[in-house]
């Protein structure tokens, strides 16, 4: 374990660059190849006392860094852009979140957004790294078209839905009816993979919360991919509640590297589709 003050690397940052990483010279060379680029959006917020604060700004970033990739080995060429790194948040008790309301946020994507389509990006996608950050992205890419009168398209990705879905597959040892959710075994795994020297496993506890499911179709979270939002500022009033929520003892480098490269793969399937696809798509 480093300390806080440890002049040691933590990290490496790797390619592609992104809107941060580039010169204006290297950005000016990428417009003139496309006009597409993905925004991660995430959130800087407690994951317990195991997963740095900016979780959902690593992993979101990993993602989008990962399909730009996949989409450059098709010559497919959609630029890194700029991470958008504050969201809502709530459980905000324990120390380090940078808690923003969703009207700020919609404001702040419109402003990054305006700026970006001023020069010569057409196609948004947002990559939603935090599940609090939906209605805000989704009020922001509505109001960017209607003012734009649709010249800049905004594509909202959520993939909250689809990780949901493959936990069960890669976590054979979950127990029966357990969640896994925030700062748990998929959220470790990511990071494990992806940052390990920023983990704390020392600190990491498993909590778990029974999952009922309600004979109610898609009557669960609109972000997992259902029907239904009863936002609140605090989840959990337990106070053994430490912050996580699933079992982060579960999470190994090999499990995360699975859950990126198929996180990644389903980014750049909505992209080839709606980026690359029909240009007049209606989907449900």
């Amino acid at each position: 374990m480093l300390p806080p003050s440890s002049d040691d690397i933590l990290y490496e940052v790797r390619g592609p660059k992104s809107w941060e990483c580039m010169t204006s010279a290297e950005l000016t060379g990428q417009l003139a190849m496309t006009d597409c680029a993905i925004v991660p959006v995430g959130a800087v917020e407690q994951h317990a006392g195991h997963l740095p604060l900016g979780q959902d700004n690593f992993q979101i970033s990993e993602i989008v860094r990962r399909s730009v990739l996949q989409l450059a080995h098709e010559n497919r060429h959609v630029i890194f852009g700029p991470t958008i790194p504050f969201g809502p948040v709530s459980n905000v008790r324990f120390a380090g979140c940078i808690n923003i309301r969703p009207s700020t946020l919609a404001v702040l994507t419109k402003e990054v957004c305006l700026n970006l389509h001023r020069d010569g990006v057409n196609t948004i996608v947002l990559a939603m790294g935090h599940d609090l950050s939906l209605g805000a992205l989704m009020v922001a890419a509505r109001e960017l078209t209607e003012e734009t009168g649709d010249r800049l398209r905004v594509i909202v990705a959520n993939w909250l839905p689809y990780v949901v879905s493959l936990l069960p597959q890669v976590f054979t040892d979950l127990p029966p009816g357990a969640r896994d959710g925030h700062g748990g075994a998929g959220e470790t795994a990511r990071m494990l993979a992806q940052h390990p020297a920023l983990v704390r496993m020392d600190l990491a506890r498993d909590y778990h919360v029974a999952a009922t499911r309600s004979a109610t179709p898609f009557a669960h979270p609109v972000t997992a991919g259902g029907g239904v939002y009863i936002p609140r500022a605090t989840t959990i009033r337990d106070e053994a509640f430490q912050g996580i929520l699933g079992c982060p003892s579960l999470g190994t480098p090999e499990i995360g590297e699975t859950l990126y490269d198929a996180l990644s793969r389903w980014l750049s399937d909505i992209v080839r589709e709606y980026c690359f696809g029909a240009s007049e798509s209606y989907n449900y």
